[in-house]
């Protein structure tokens, strides 16, 4: 039986090359993030997406696969694997990315001393502060630490869906206001973490 002779196309690497570097060409750095990674401008995300858009972008502008690349585009996916390296960390953190759905409505507070008239708030800081200080004291330091962060967890929750609620409606000033009571807790959190290492260390 006479063989039949078939013919496989192949793409030579510096052809796949050139075609990478014209993606990279075609990419707008100052895209914002929700787009970079095809999601919807929105605080609800589908986190799912993100991690899998974000290995793909990895794969495809890994400055190691540039290196006989032209100068431009080195210094392009260096730049580009910087920015989706940034914006996968904005988004995947729920408080960074309430920051930055307020920072593309043009509410930028990153590096300014932000505080809040709520009353009610101050003293349950205070509260918070007082347990936490007591901790070391307590009869049972590792059960007052879990007691302290299911409490600001739940906190948490609840403003976090306040948040969603306020910026969804265009409230920008009530949506900064629950962010700011974020970031709080969040230190407390991690004054919280801590505080246990130190209790975990002496227990070695």
């Amino acid at each position: 039986m006479k063989k039949t002779a078939v013919a496989v196309a192949r793409v030579s690497p510096s052809k796949h090359l050139n075609t990478i570097e014209n993606k990279l060409m075609d990419i707008d750095l100052a895209a914002n993030y929700f787009e970079l990674f095809s999601l919807p401008i929105n605080f609800d995300i589908d986190l799912n997406q993100l991690e899998s858009r974000y290995r793909s972008l990895q794969a495809e502008s890994h400055p190691d696969r540039f290196t006989n690349a032209d100068a431009q585009t080195r210094r392009l996916s260096i730049q580009f694997a910087a920015l989706i390296n940034e914006a996968h960390e904005t988004l995947k953190i729920p408080l960074k990315r309430g920051f930055y759905l307020l920072k593309l409505r043009g509410i930028d507070v990153s590096g300014e001393a932000h505080t809040t008239s709520d009353t009610e708030f101050l003293m349950q800081q205070m509260t918070y502060r007082e347990r936490l200080e007591e901790i070391p004291d307590a009869t049972d330091p590792l059960a007052s630490i879990e007691d302290l962060r299911e409490d600001i967890l739940r906190e948490n929750t609840r403003l976090f869906q306040s948040f969603e609620k306020e910026y969804t409606a265009d409230d920008n000033r009530a949506a900064q206001e629950s962010l700011m009571k974020l970031q709080f807790f969040n230190r407390l959190l991690m004054q919280l973490d801590e505080v246990e290492g130190r209790l975990e260390d002496e227990l070695l």
